[in-house]
């Protein structure tokens, strides 16, 4: 179902291509994708990663699908306008970090969680019962980012696979794959995924770190 090029490397669950997001998701067959699970960068540079996720993402997923994204506190009212219309706003979730060093803004905040948006194609079936709103990240993964300079911890991806994957062959995308957390998690806990990583760096150490725990 999926394209042929720019594949960077597959196991039997996975595949990860290399290359812009963009170009990469617009050849994705419809209605292919169970769950969107994702970390676009923060600065405001980055911000039109956002909007590929509006503008090619609900195309791709499947109907009652999810697509979660960790969000800057100062995007949320813009990605907010971008997914009007697009998917249907579902919930907030609370990224509890309470753990470790913590941005100060100038404005005098200090900040102690991260935002992540939830959207659903259609009617969300609730499968599994209620879903509590906080994540709370206990480990130090995310803290001492080992891999990759924006890396989060692997509890967020295990938190939501489990509670939202309902089919050992869904299929979980990442389009900003990073050193590969959701991947690296998918495997682990035998789910299919996709990835994309725009950085070659980053697509070689995906790839080892997958590595280490394909089944």
């Amino acid at each position: 179902l999926f394209p042929k090029n720019n594949r960077y490397f597959e196991t039997n669950n996975g595949i990860l291509y290399c290359g812009d997001a963009k170009d990469i998701l617009q050849q994705f067959p419809s209605e292919s994708v169970d769950l969107v699970l994702t970390d676009p960068p923060y600065p405001k540079k980055y911000f039109y990663t956002y909007e590929y996720l509006a503008n090619y993402c609900p195309r791709l997923m499947r109907n009652g699908s999810s697509l979660l994204m960790i969000v800057g506190h100062y995007a949320i009212p813009d990605v907010v306008k971008i997914f009007n219309k697009k998917l249907k706003y579902r919930w907030i979730f609370c990224m509890n970090q309470e753990k470790g060093n913590h941005p100060r803004m100038s404005m005098g905040i200090e900040v102690m969680w991260k935002p992540i948006l939830w959207y659903v194609k259609k009617a969300f079936s609730n499968r599994k019962g209620f879903i509590k709103d906080m994540v709370k990240i206990t480990k130090n993964d995310g803290i001492k980012k080992k891999y990759h300079k924006w890396q989060q911890s692997e509890e967020w991806v295990e938190f939501f696979i489990s509670k939202l994957i309902f089919a050992e062959n869904n299929i979980i995308l990442d389009p900003y794959f990073g050193s590969g957390t959701v991947g690296f998690v998918a495997e682990k806990l035998n789910r299919r995924w996709v990835g994309i990583e725009i950085n070659p760096e980053y697509c070689e150490i995906a790839k080892k770190r997958i590595l280490e725990v394909v089944k």
